[in-house]
Protein backbone atom coordinates (compact mmCIF):
# COMPACT_ATOMS: atom_id res chain seq x y z
CA UNK A 1 0.00 0.00 0.00
CA UNK A 2 3.02 2.43 0.80
CA UNK A 3 4.72 1.48 -2.81
CA UNK A 4 1.05 2.19 -4.18
CA UNK A 5 0.45 5.11 -2.60
CA UNK A 6 4.10 6.47 -3.40
CA UNK A 7 3.76 5.80 -7.39
CA UNK A 8 0.40 7.79 -7.38
CA UNK A 9 2.02 10.78 -6.23
CA UNK A 10 4.84 10.44 -8.71
CA UNK A 11 2.12 10.13 -11.19
CA UNK A 12 0.39 13.29 -10.29
CA UNK A 13 3.24 15.02 -9.86
CA UNK A 14 4.24 14.03 -12.96
CA UNK A 15 0.92 15.44 -14.38
CA UNK A 16 1.92 18.63 -13.06
CA UNK A 17 5.19 18.81 -14.94
CA UNK A 18 3.61 18.05 -17.79
CA UNK A 19 0.85 20.73 -17.63
CA UNK A 20 2.99 23.60 -17.09
CA UNK A 21 5.00 22.95 -19.87
CA UNK A 22 1.57 24.34 -21.87
CA UNK A 23 -1.94 22.57 -21.81
CA UNK A 24 -4.33 21.29 -19.69
CA UNK A 25 -6.10 19.55 -22.72
CA UNK A 26 -2.68 17.48 -23.49
CA UNK A 27 -2.49 16.32 -19.74
CA UNK A 28 -4.66 13.77 -20.83
CA UNK A 29 -2.86 12.67 -23.39
CA UNK A 30 0.77 12.73 -21.00
CA UNK A 31 -0.99 10.77 -18.41
CA UNK A 32 0.64 7.10 -17.85
CA UNK A 33 -1.48 4.39 -16.89
CA UNK A 34 -2.39 3.93 -13.64
CA UNK A 35 0.92 1.86 -12.15
CA UNK A 36 0.59 -1.07 -11.05
CA UNK A 37 2.42 -1.96 -7.18
CA UNK A 38 4.40 -4.60 -8.79
CA UNK A 39 5.31 -2.49 -11.68
CA UNK A 40 6.39 0.88 -10.48
CA UNK A 41 6.76 4.01 -13.00
CA UNK A 42 9.20 6.70 -12.66
CA UNK A 43 8.35 9.70 -14.84
CA UNK A 44 11.26 11.74 -12.96
CA UNK A 45 12.88 14.15 -15.60
CA UNK A 46 11.57 17.33 -14.74
CA UNK A 47 10.10 19.00 -17.70
CA UNK A 48 11.46 22.75 -17.32
CA UNK A 49 8.85 25.69 -16.16
CA UNK A 50 6.51 27.53 -18.54
CA UNK A 51 9.25 28.98 -21.16
CA UNK A 52 7.65 32.27 -21.10
CA UNK A 53 9.11 33.56 -17.92
CA UNK A 54 12.43 34.13 -19.04
CA UNK A 55 12.08 36.72 -21.83
CA UNK A 56 15.65 36.38 -23.78
CA UNK A 57 17.71 39.80 -24.05
CA UNK A 58 18.52 40.42 -27.97
CA UNK A 59 20.32 43.78 -27.91
CA UNK A 60 23.93 42.81 -28.04
CA UNK A 61 24.87 46.64 -25.79
CA UNK A 62 22.51 45.52 -23.16
CA UNK A 63 23.25 42.07 -23.04
CA UNK A 64 27.10 42.99 -22.37
CA UNK A 65 26.54 44.90 -19.84
CA UNK A 66 24.97 42.68 -17.55
CA UNK A 67 21.14 43.08 -19.35
CA UNK A 68 21.22 46.65 -17.76
CA UNK A 69 19.24 49.09 -20.78
CA UNK A 70 16.33 50.86 -18.85
CA UNK A 71 18.06 53.95 -18.75
CA UNK A 72 21.12 53.26 -20.40
CA UNK A 73 19.59 52.09 -24.10
CA UNK A 74 20.22 55.04 -26.60
CA UNK A 75 19.63 52.37 -29.84
CA UNK A 76 16.64 50.67 -31.07
CA UNK A 77 17.06 47.81 -28.92
CA UNK A 78 15.05 50.17 -26.28
CA UNK A 79 11.86 49.32 -28.37
CA UNK A 80 10.87 46.17 -26.38
CA UNK A 81 12.54 47.18 -23.44
CA UNK A 82 11.83 50.96 -22.46
CA UNK A 83 11.07 52.45 -25.45
CA UNK A 84 11.46 56.15 -24.01
CA UNK A 85 15.20 55.95 -24.11
CA UNK A 86 14.62 55.63 -28.20
CA UNK A 87 13.97 59.41 -27.45
CA UNK A 88 17.66 59.63 -27.66
CA UNK A 89 18.52 58.93 -31.12
CA UNK A 90 19.54 61.95 -33.27
CA UNK A 91 20.27 59.47 -36.81
CA UNK A 92 18.05 57.09 -38.54
CA UNK A 93 19.31 53.62 -37.59
CA UNK A 94 19.20 49.98 -39.32
CA UNK A 95 20.27 47.11 -37.22
CA UNK A 96 20.15 43.38 -37.52
CA UNK A 97 21.54 40.77 -35.13
CA UNK A 98 21.94 36.74 -34.58
CA UNK A 99 22.29 34.64 -31.40
CA UNK A 100 24.19 31.45 -30.76
CA UNK A 101 22.75 29.37 -27.73
CA UNK A 102 24.00 26.55 -26.17
CA UNK A 103 22.52 24.32 -23.36
CA UNK A 104 24.61 21.79 -21.02
CA UNK A 105 23.19 19.94 -18.25
CA UNK A 106 24.45 17.40 -16.23
CA UNK A 107 22.50 15.47 -13.50
CA UNK A 108 21.87 12.27 -11.50
CA UNK A 109 18.73 10.30 -11.27
CA UNK A 110 18.06 7.45 -9.06
CA UNK A 111 22.11 6.99 -8.79
CA UNK A 112 22.48 7.09 -12.62
CA UNK A 113 24.34 9.85 -14.20
CA UNK A 114 23.42 11.76 -17.27
CA UNK A 115 24.02 14.68 -19.33
CA UNK A 116 22.89 16.49 -22.75
CA UNK A 117 24.19 19.22 -24.76
CA UNK A 118 22.26 21.17 -27.06
CA UNK A 119 23.23 24.34 -29.36
CA UNK A 120 21.72 26.33 -32.01
CA UNK A 121 21.97 29.29 -34.12
CA UNK A 122 19.56 32.03 -34.68
CA UNK A 123 17.69 35.20 -36.28
CA UNK A 124 17.62 37.47 -32.98
CA UNK A 125 16.46 41.06 -33.79
CA UNK A 126 16.03 43.07 -36.67
CA UNK A 127 14.91 46.78 -35.92
CA UNK A 128 14.65 50.65 -37.75
CA UNK A 129 14.06 53.69 -35.86
CA UNK A 130 13.40 57.34 -37.63
CA UNK A 131 14.04 60.02 -35.63
CA UNK A 132 11.84 63.15 -37.13
CA UNK A 133 12.99 66.59 -37.44
CA UNK A 134 10.89 68.72 -34.40
CA UNK A 135 11.64 72.27 -33.28
CA UNK A 136 12.91 71.26 -30.11
CA UNK A 137 12.97 67.86 -28.32
CA UNK A 138 12.24 64.67 -29.98
CA UNK A 139 10.14 62.33 -31.64
CA UNK A 140 11.12 58.89 -32.87
CA UNK A 141 9.50 56.11 -34.36
CA UNK A 142 10.95 52.56 -34.27
CA UNK A 143 9.59 49.10 -35.63
CA UNK A 144 11.13 46.00 -34.97
CA UNK A 145 10.64 42.19 -35.14
CA UNK A 146 12.70 40.34 -32.49
CA UNK A 147 12.99 36.88 -31.24
CA UNK A 148 12.28 37.19 -27.23
CA UNK A 149 11.47 33.43 -26.44
CA UNK A 150 13.46 30.43 -27.35
CA UNK A 151 11.77 26.94 -26.52
CA UNK A 152 14.90 24.71 -27.58
CA UNK A 153 15.35 22.01 -24.68
CA UNK A 154 16.81 18.46 -24.41
CA UNK A 155 16.53 16.23 -21.57
CA UNK A 156 17.32 12.96 -21.62
CA UNK A 157 17.58 10.31 -18.40
CA UNK A 158 17.49 6.84 -17.67
CA UNK A 159 17.67 4.26 -14.70
CA UNK A 160 18.57 0.82 -14.37
CA UNK A 161 18.17 -1.77 -11.48
CA UNK A 162 18.64 -5.41 -10.81
CA UNK A 163 15.91 -6.68 -8.86
CA UNK A 164 16.97 -8.67 -5.75
CA UNK A 165 15.53 -12.00 -6.19
CA UNK A 166 14.94 -12.96 -9.39
CA UNK A 167 17.68 -11.20 -11.05
CA UNK A 168 15.78 -9.61 -13.26
CA UNK A 169 17.18 -6.00 -14.71
CA UNK A 170 14.54 -2.78 -14.59
CA UNK A 171 15.70 -0.34 -16.89
CA UNK A 172 13.78 2.87 -18.19
CA UNK A 173 14.86 5.87 -20.21
CA UNK A 174 12.95 9.02 -20.81
CA UNK A 175 13.80 11.41 -23.58
CA UNK A 176 12.11 14.78 -23.60
CA UNK A 177 12.79 17.52 -26.54
CA UNK A 178 10.97 20.38 -27.17
CA UNK A 179 11.48 23.33 -29.85
CA UNK A 180 10.47 26.95 -31.44
CA UNK A 181 10.17 30.27 -30.73
CA UNK A 182 8.23 33.37 -30.26
CA UNK A 183 9.02 36.42 -32.27
CA UNK A 184 7.21 39.83 -31.04
CA UNK A 185 6.83 42.69 -34.16
CA UNK A 186 6.69 45.87 -31.99
CA UNK A 187 6.01 49.38 -33.00
CA UNK A 188 7.18 52.22 -31.32
CA UNK A 189 7.09 55.88 -30.15
CA UNK A 190 9.03 58.34 -28.20
CA UNK A 191 8.92 61.83 -27.18
CA UNK A 192 10.28 64.09 -25.22
CA UNK A 193 7.69 65.88 -23.25
CA UNK A 194 10.44 67.93 -20.83
CA UNK A 195 13.81 69.06 -21.29
CA UNK A 196 13.86 66.42 -18.40
CA UNK A 197 11.04 63.59 -19.28
CA UNK A 198 11.39 61.03 -22.11
CA UNK A 199 8.06 59.04 -22.49
CA UNK A 200 7.22 56.23 -24.81
CA UNK A 201 5.06 53.37 -25.81
CA UNK A 202 5.38 50.05 -27.64
CA UNK A 203 2.84 47.65 -28.89
CA UNK A 204 3.57 43.90 -29.76
CA UNK A 205 2.16 41.42 -31.53
CA UNK A 206 3.39 37.98 -30.98
CA UNK A 207 4.12 35.17 -33.38
CA UNK A 208 5.33 31.69 -32.79
CA UNK A 209 5.30 27.97 -32.27
CA UNK A 210 6.07 25.50 -30.05
CA UNK A 211 6.56 21.70 -30.48
CA UNK A 212 6.92 19.05 -27.79
CA UNK A 213 7.82 15.16 -28.13
CA UNK A 214 8.29 13.02 -24.80
CA UNK A 215 9.25 9.44 -25.44
CA UNK A 216 9.41 6.82 -22.07
CA UNK A 217 10.49 3.14 -22.23
CA UNK A 218 9.98 0.80 -19.33
CA UNK A 219 11.23 -2.92 -19.83
CA UNK A 220 11.97 -5.63 -17.14
CA UNK A 221 14.66 -7.75 -18.85
CA UNK A 222 15.50 -11.35 -18.36
CA UNK A 223 18.94 -11.50 -17.54
CA UNK A 224 19.76 -14.97 -18.83
CA UNK A 225 17.40 -15.41 -22.33
CA UNK A 226 18.55 -11.69 -23.52
CA UNK A 227 15.74 -11.44 -26.02
CA UNK A 228 12.70 -12.63 -23.55
CA UNK A 229 11.17 -9.56 -21.32
CA UNK A 230 9.04 -9.89 -18.23
CA UNK A 231 7.14 -6.69 -19.36
CA UNK A 232 7.46 -3.71 -21.06
CA UNK A 233 6.18 -0.07 -21.32
CA UNK A 234 6.27 2.44 -24.21
CA UNK A 235 4.75 5.94 -23.85
CA UNK A 236 5.16 8.45 -26.39
CA UNK A 237 3.44 11.73 -27.15
CA UNK A 238 3.64 14.58 -29.30
CA UNK A 239 2.16 18.15 -30.03
CA UNK A 240 2.90 21.12 -31.64
CA UNK A 241 0.89 24.66 -32.03
CA UNK A 242 0.65 27.86 -33.07
CA UNK A 243 1.26 30.76 -30.87
CA UNK A 244 -0.24 34.47 -31.11
CA UNK A 245 -0.85 37.33 -28.45
CA UNK A 246 -0.64 40.88 -27.92
CA UNK A 247 1.65 43.20 -25.69
CA UNK A 248 2.04 46.82 -24.58
CA UNK A 249 4.88 48.71 -22.95
CA UNK A 250 4.89 51.82 -21.50
CA UNK A 251 8.15 53.49 -20.62
CA UNK A 252 9.52 56.74 -19.24
CA UNK A 253 13.12 58.85 -18.76
CA UNK A 254 14.07 61.21 -16.21
CA UNK A 255 17.28 62.97 -16.68
CA UNK A 256 17.92 63.99 -13.10
CA UNK A 257 21.76 65.99 -14.01
CA UNK A 258 23.85 65.81 -16.66
CA UNK A 259 25.38 62.33 -15.43
CA UNK A 260 22.23 60.40 -13.72
CA UNK A 261 19.37 59.49 -15.26
CA UNK A 262 16.30 56.79 -14.47
CA UNK A 263 14.27 54.75 -16.40
CA UNK A 264 11.05 52.98 -15.67
CA UNK A 265 8.85 50.86 -17.90
CA UNK A 266 5.87 48.18 -17.48
CA UNK A 267 4.62 45.84 -19.87
CA UNK A 268 1.24 44.60 -19.44
CA UNK A 269 -0.70 41.65 -19.01
CA UNK A 270 0.20 39.51 -22.09
CA UNK A 271 -2.42 36.88 -22.87
CA UNK A 272 -1.10 33.92 -25.27
CA UNK A 273 -3.19 31.58 -27.32
CA UNK A 274 -1.84 28.09 -28.35
CA UNK A 275 -3.78 26.66 -30.90
CA UNK A 276 -2.86 23.37 -31.83
CA UNK A 277 -3.22 19.48 -31.70
CA UNK A 278 -1.32 16.60 -30.25
CA UNK A 279 -1.27 12.46 -30.15
CA UNK A 280 -0.83 9.43 -27.92
CA UNK A 281 0.60 6.15 -28.16
CA UNK A 282 1.04 3.46 -25.57
CA UNK A 283 1.96 -0.29 -26.00
CA UNK A 284 1.80 -2.42 -22.65
CA UNK A 285 3.64 -6.04 -23.20
CA UNK A 286 3.21 -5.21 -27.16
CA UNK A 287 -0.52 -4.67 -26.75
CA UNK A 288 -1.85 -0.79 -27.91
CA UNK A 289 -3.20 0.81 -25.27
CA UNK A 290 -3.71 4.12 -25.74
CA UNK A 291 -3.67 5.45 -29.39
CA UNK A 292 -5.35 8.88 -29.64
CA UNK A 293 -5.28 12.34 -31.10
CA UNK A 294 -6.99 15.85 -30.09
CA UNK A 295 -7.42 19.47 -31.24
CA UNK A 296 -6.60 22.30 -28.35
CA UNK A 297 -7.10 26.07 -28.26
CA UNK A 298 -5.21 26.98 -24.44
CA UNK A 299 -5.20 30.30 -23.23
CA UNK A 300 -2.36 32.03 -20.70
CA UNK A 301 -2.12 35.15 -19.68
CA UNK A 302 1.21 36.44 -18.45
CA UNK A 303 1.05 38.79 -15.26
CA UNK A 304 2.34 42.76 -15.63
CA UNK A 305 6.36 43.11 -15.59
CA UNK A 306 7.59 46.12 -13.67
CA UNK A 307 11.13 47.44 -14.61
CA UNK A 308 13.21 50.45 -13.72
CA UNK A 309 16.98 51.72 -14.11
CA UNK A 310 19.57 53.74 -13.42
CA UNK A 311 21.93 55.36 -15.70
CA UNK A 312 25.35 57.21 -13.98
CA UNK A 313 28.42 58.51 -16.05
CA UNK A 314 31.25 59.83 -14.08
CA UNK A 315 32.98 60.58 -16.45
CA UNK A 316 32.47 61.15 -20.53
CA UNK A 317 34.04 57.69 -21.35
CA UNK A 318 32.73 55.95 -18.22
CA UNK A 319 28.65 54.40 -17.84
CA UNK A 320 27.52 52.32 -15.25
CA UNK A 321 24.00 51.08 -14.56
CA UNK A 322 21.99 49.30 -12.64
CA UNK A 323 18.43 47.77 -13.28
CA UNK A 324 15.61 45.49 -11.49
CA UNK A 325 12.45 43.77 -12.55
CA UNK A 326 9.89 42.23 -10.97
CA UNK A 327 6.83 40.29 -11.97
CA UNK A 328 4.72 38.03 -9.56
CA UNK A 329 4.26 34.91 -11.88
CA UNK A 330 1.48 33.38 -9.72
CA UNK A 331 -0.72 35.62 -11.05
CA UNK A 332 -0.95 34.18 -14.43
CA UNK A 333 -4.24 33.41 -15.75
CA UNK A 334 -5.21 29.58 -17.04
CA UNK A 335 -7.80 26.88 -16.51
CA UNK A 336 -5.91 24.36 -14.95
CA UNK A 337 -3.03 23.47 -13.12
CA UNK A 338 -0.46 25.49 -14.36
CA UNK A 339 -0.38 28.08 -11.26
CA UNK A 340 -1.47 25.65 -8.29
CA UNK A 341 -0.88 22.92 -6.91
CA UNK A 342 -3.28 21.63 -3.88
CA UNK A 343 -1.45 19.06 -1.18
CA UNK A 344 -2.61 17.92 1.82
CA UNK A 345 -0.25 18.99 4.87
CA UNK A 346 1.28 16.87 7.80
CA UNK A 347 -1.43 18.58 9.69
CA UNK A 348 -4.14 17.21 7.23
CA UNK A 349 -5.09 20.51 6.15
CA UNK A 350 -5.37 21.23 2.52
CA UNK A 351 -3.04 23.77 1.45
CA UNK A 352 -2.63 25.46 -2.07
CA UNK A 353 1.20 25.75 -3.35
CA UNK A 354 1.58 27.89 -6.29
CA UNK A 355 3.90 26.80 -9.05
CA UNK A 356 5.34 29.56 -10.14
CA UNK A 357 6.58 32.83 -7.71
CA UNK A 358 7.26 36.13 -7.74
CA UNK A 359 10.54 37.23 -9.15
CA UNK A 360 12.98 39.99 -8.05
CA UNK A 361 16.14 40.65 -10.31
CA UNK A 362 18.88 42.64 -10.99
CA UNK A 363 21.63 43.29 -13.42
CA UNK A 364 24.69 45.67 -12.86
CA UNK A 365 26.91 46.51 -15.62
CA UNK A 366 29.41 49.19 -16.93
CA UNK A 367 30.66 50.49 -20.27
CA UNK A 368 34.04 52.32 -21.04
CA UNK A 369 35.04 54.04 -24.15
CA UNK A 370 38.78 53.29 -25.20
CA UNK A 371 40.02 57.29 -25.25
CA UNK A 372 41.29 57.94 -28.89
CA UNK A 373 39.15 54.91 -30.23
CA UNK A 374 36.01 54.09 -31.12
CA UNK A 375 35.70 51.11 -29.17
CA UNK A 376 33.32 49.88 -26.01
CA UNK A 377 34.61 47.58 -23.38
CA UNK A 378 31.19 45.91 -21.24
CA UNK A 379 31.04 43.21 -18.37
CA UNK A 380 28.28 43.15 -16.14
CA UNK A 381 26.75 40.19 -13.87
CA UNK A 382 22.91 39.37 -13.79
CA UNK A 383 20.67 37.52 -11.06
CA UNK A 384 18.04 36.19 -13.04
CA UNK A 385 15.57 34.01 -10.65
CA UNK A 386 13.66 31.55 -11.93
CA UNK A 387 9.75 31.50 -11.45
CA UNK A 388 9.21 27.76 -11.24
CA UNK A 389 8.87 26.64 -7.83
CA UNK A 390 8.36 22.59 -9.03
CA UNK A 391 11.80 21.64 -7.86
CA UNK A 392 14.12 22.97 -4.61
CA UNK A 393 16.67 25.50 -6.50
CA UNK A 394 20.07 25.54 -4.69
CA UNK A 395 21.64 27.54 -6.90
CA UNK A 396 19.46 30.02 -8.46
CA UNK A 397 20.48 31.25 -12.06
CA UNK A 398 22.86 34.33 -12.61
CA UNK A 399 25.03 35.28 -15.73
CA UNK A 400 28.35 37.10 -16.02
CA UNK A 401 28.40 38.98 -19.25
CA UNK A 402 31.07 40.48 -21.39
CA UNK A 403 31.07 42.64 -24.86
CA UNK A 404 32.68 44.80 -26.91
CA UNK A 405 31.42 47.25 -29.78
CA UNK A 406 33.20 49.30 -32.56
CA UNK A 407 32.65 52.15 -34.57
CA UNK A 408 33.61 52.08 -38.26
CA UNK A 409 33.62 55.10 -40.37
CA UNK A 410 31.59 56.63 -38.35
CA UNK A 411 28.46 54.61 -39.88
CA UNK A 412 28.60 51.37 -38.53
CA UNK A 413 28.84 50.01 -35.26
CA UNK A 414 29.40 46.40 -34.80
CA UNK A 415 28.89 45.02 -31.18
CA UNK A 416 29.05 41.36 -29.98
CA UNK A 417 28.28 40.56 -26.41
CA UNK A 418 29.19 36.92 -24.57
CA UNK A 419 26.59 35.49 -21.36
CA UNK A 420 27.66 32.46 -19.96
CA UNK A 421 25.11 31.33 -16.34
CA UNK A 422 24.30 28.38 -14.42
CA UNK A 423 21.74 27.46 -12.10
CA UNK A 424 21.30 23.99 -10.25
CA UNK A 425 18.33 22.34 -8.50
CA UNK A 426 16.95 19.08 -7.16
CA UNK A 427 13.72 16.86 -5.99
CA UNK A 428 14.66 14.36 -3.19
CA UNK A 429 11.15 13.09 -4.07
CA UNK A 430 12.69 11.58 -7.04
CA UNK A 431 16.55 10.84 -5.70
CA UNK A 432 17.12 14.19 -8.90
CA UNK A 433 19.38 16.67 -9.03
CA UNK A 434 20.45 18.39 -11.96
CA UNK A 435 23.13 21.36 -13.23
CA UNK A 436 22.63 23.47 -15.75
CA UNK A 437 24.94 25.98 -17.51
CA UNK A 438 23.98 28.16 -20.75
CA UNK A 439 25.38 30.49 -22.96
CA UNK A 440 25.09 32.62 -25.76
CA UNK A 441 27.03 34.87 -28.07
CA UNK A 442 25.22 37.54 -30.06
CA UNK A 443 26.61 39.62 -32.62
CA UNK A 444 24.54 43.30 -33.89
CA UNK A 445 25.39 45.52 -36.92
CA UNK A 446 23.79 48.89 -36.78
CA UNK A 447 24.05 51.47 -40.10
CA UNK A 448 23.24 54.86 -38.74
CA UNK A 449 22.28 57.17 -41.84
Amino acid sequence: MEETDREKRMSRQWLTRCASVLAGALMLLAAPPAARADEPRFFVAPLDEIPVTSPLVTGARAAGMGFVCMAVADDGSAITSNPATMARLNRAELSGAFMRSAFAIEGERLGDKFATDLSGTDFASFRFAYPFPTFRGSLVLGLSAERIYDFSDRRVAGYTETLEGSGDVWSSVENYFSDGSITALSAACALDISPTISLGVTFSYLTGDYSKSFVFDDVYQDPVISDRYDSAYHHEDQYQADISGVRGTIGSLFYVSEQLSVGVAIDTPTPLTYDGSGWAYEVEDSAVVVDTSVLFSDKITLPFAFRGGVAYAPLDFIVVGVDLSYSDWSEMRYVGPITTEIQQGDDGVLKVDYLYKETLGYGIGAEVTIPSWPLRLRGGYVHRPMAYNGLTLTRDRSYYTFGAGILIDTVLAVDVAWMQGTYEREDTDFAYCESVETSALIVEATYRF
